[in-house]
């Protein structure tokens, strides 16, 4: 009967442990990431793909290093797998005058006295769960397609390599495995 009692109890302590852990995970944590970058005679534009640790979420980091950095924060078009956005804003200045801004796919939570809050996020990152409906998370559900193109006061810049078109980046998910229950 004593080992039965020691048995449940050492149980209950195991599963409150992992149950403690797994509510510490950061979400935010990234499993794979991957970047592509586009040099024309204007300048550079490079994206990066996270997948992260909370099943089903990305984030994509758009950095701009074009001719319209000299005339403030630029505006841009996004297209990702269908799901656009006409009209959104680089949020971060760096020191080269290349401009940036971070795009997550859910605003996650930490852990503020046993309460989970919403974390606040840094100036350049904004959460639009929406734009990422389309985008497979696994391997076997297809490509991440991202089309770009950034405009202010009127002036438009596209990939002169490729007739002035929208920037064009492919990405595949890395990640193989059965896709798993996202909550």
């Amino acid at each position: 009967m004593k080992k039965a009692i020691t048995f449940i109890l050492l149980l209950t302590a195991l599963l409150f442990v992992t149950v403690k852990a797994g509510a510490q995970m950061n979400d935010l944590d990234i499993i794979n990431s991957e970047t592509r970058d586009i040099t024309d005679a204007d300048g550079t534009v490079s994206v990066r793909v996270d997948w992260l640790q909370r099943p089903g979420e990305m984030a994509m980091t758009i950095t701009y290093n074009g001719f319209l950095t000299q005339e403030g924060l630029a505006n841009f078009y996004i297209e990702v797998n269908g799901e656009q956005r006409e009209f959104m804003t680089m949020k971060q200045e760096l020191k080269n005058r290349a401009q940036r801004i971070k795009i997550i796919s859910f605003h996650p939570t930490q852990r503020v006295e046993n309460i989970n809050r919403l974390m606040e996020l840094p100036e350049n990152t904004i959460v639009d769960r929406l734009l990422f409906r389309n985008a497979p998370y696994y391997k076997q559900f297809g490509e991440l397609n991202v089309a770009l193109k950034f405009f202010i006061h009127g002036r438009w810049d596209g990939d002169s390599n490729n007739n002035n078109e929208n920037f064009r980046f492919t990405f595949v998910s890395p990640l193989t495995d059965m896709p798993k229950f996202h909550f």
